[in-house]
Parts: C-alpha cells; sequence; structure tokens
C-alpha cells in the first residue's frame, strides 16, 4: 500500500462523513444561516468541516490542512489537505439540491489526489494523479461522449468570493459573462464548482470559464478535467482558467477571457 493508496480511502470516507450529514440537515431543514450580499454562511458548513477533519486528522495527524471554515492547522507542509466542507451554501440554503462536500490531498504543493460526493444524488467522484477519474466505480474517459459546438454547448462560470468586492474585477466578469452568452447556448452560473466540475469531467456538461476563481474548488476541478484529457488554458498566477471538451471551444473561451483582460 502506498500513501495514496491509504489517502485515497481516507479523502473518500472524509467526504462521506461531510457529505451524509450535509443531506440529513437539508432534509430536516436544521441549519442557521447569516446571508450578505457576497456570500452565504451556514451552520451546516462548519458541522460537516469538523466530521471532516475528524476523519482527515485521525488518519494523518501529521499532515497540514486548510480548511475553508477554521483556516491554516499545521502540520508536514510536503502533504496539505484542502477541505471544502460545503459547496454550495448558497445553493443549500436555498433548498436548491447542488452542494457537495469535496476535499483535495498536495503533495510537494501539486495536487495528487482529490474526492468529492454530491449527497444528492448520491455522486461520488476520486481522481487521482497517477489513476485518473473514477465516477463511482466506473473509470472516466473525456472522449467517450461526442461534444457539441460551440454554439451548441453548455459552459459553467465560475468567480472567486472576491471578485463582487472589487468593482474593476466585476466588470470583466460581466464582459466575460456577456462573450460567453454570445458564443455559446447556455452558460451555467454555478455557486457549487465542485459539482459542476465532476458533469464537465463527465462530459454532460462542455465547458468552463473561471476568473480569478477560489483555491477550494479549483485544485480539484483542474485535477479533475486534466485527469480525463479536456482541453485546458491558464493565465498567469491563477487569475483565469478555462477548459473544454474541444479544441475549438477551448479557444473560444480563452479568447473570451483575453478579450474581457
Amino acid at each position: 500500500m502506498t500513501l495514496l493508496d491509504d489517502a485515497e480511502s481516507v479523502a473518500v470516507d472524509a467526504c462521506l462523513a461531510g457529505g451524509e450529514y450535509l443531506r440529513d440537515v437539508y432534509h430536516d431543514g436544521s441549519s442557521e444561516a447569516n446571508h450578505s450580499a457576497v456570500d452565504t454562511k451556514s451552520s451546516a458548513d462548519v458541522g460537516a468541516e469538523r466530521r471532516m477533519l475528524d476523519v482527515l486528522c485521525e488518519s494523518f495527524p501529521g499532515h497540514a490542512v486548510d480548511a475553508e471554515e477554521s483556516g491554516h492547522h499545521s502540520g508536514d507542509d510536503r502533504y496539505r489537505w484542502v477541505v471544502d466542507p460545503l459547496d454550495g451554501t448558497n445553493n443549500f440554503e436555498a433548498g436548491l439540491p447542488a452542494f457537495a462536500s469535496a476535499v483535495t490531498l498536495l503533495v510537494e504543493d501539486e495536487p495528487a489526489l482529490a474526492a468529492a460526493y454530491v449527497p444528492i444524488p448520491d455522486d461520488l467522484y476520486v481522481c487521482r494523479h497517477d489513476r485518473g477519474l473514477r465516477y463511482g466505480a466506473t473509470p472516466v474517459d473525456g472522449a467517450e461522449t461526442p461534444a457539441p459546438a460551440p454554439e451548441a454547448a453548455t459552459v459553467m462560470s465560475v468567480i472567486g468570493h472576491d471578485v463582487k468586492r472589487d468593482p474593476e474585477a466585476s466588470a470583466v466578469s460581466e464582459a466575460i459573462n456577456r462573450d460567453v452568452e454570445a458564443t455559446c447556448k447556455r452558460r451555467l452560473e454555478s455557486w457549487s464548482p465542485t459539482v459542476h466540475w465532476g458533469l464537465l469531467a463527465r462530459g454532460r456538461i462542455d465547458g468552463a470559464v473561471c476568473y480569478r476563481p477560489d483555491a477550494e474548488e479549483q485544485l480539484l476541478g483542474e485535477l479533475f478535467v486534466e485527469s480525463v484529457g479536456h482541453e485546458t488554458a491558464a493565465g498567469d498566477d491563477g487569475e483565469w482558467f478555462v477548459a473544454a471538451r474541444t479544441e475549438r471551444l477551448a479557444a473560444d473561451l480563452r479568447a473570451v477571457v483575453e478579450d474581457a483582460l
């Protein structure tokens, strides 16, 4: 057994611990939330993170952890877990069943393993840099399903939390959105990127445009789409990232971002 073999099972257990808790709270409506113009904080985030950290820290007490709610937990930085206990908090609190629990393991600062659990409809993703992506028990091949032309494509858009706080960045984001809508059939504004990274990797949607994305979901998403062979491009310092099922759509999306910048 290698470290990644052990880490894979722990990552799955952590995501299930967080996600099953979220499913119960979603159905019984027992969470409490604080809403602002740019974000939503829910007691469910904290509850899911606590359950996930219990699993991770019991199995790898020496590893460093970056958790969305509780921050940095010191350890051996060669192995660093990035924990997103509830990706899609706004959806969760609005009663929309598009949310997930996710973890990513960085080895020497490079994503080596990621797992995500979408409680509704019970979707589990596991991705390793050395073995590719699995959806449940099934390996995912990005070339398995034919992709539509750009004008018929569905593309998700992702922005980081700080974009709405910055008028200049907001203007760039709005320009990107307008041009994506002019290029493709549908722009899907993702408030739960982890869910949609899985759908893109499986070929259920066709592309992604990310502007100043948050690391919690982005590290996982890039590992997912690159592992299945989708076309990708990125800006300096992670300012932007595009992914698509075809070279033509990737080129169109890259042009959209570069024009907006």
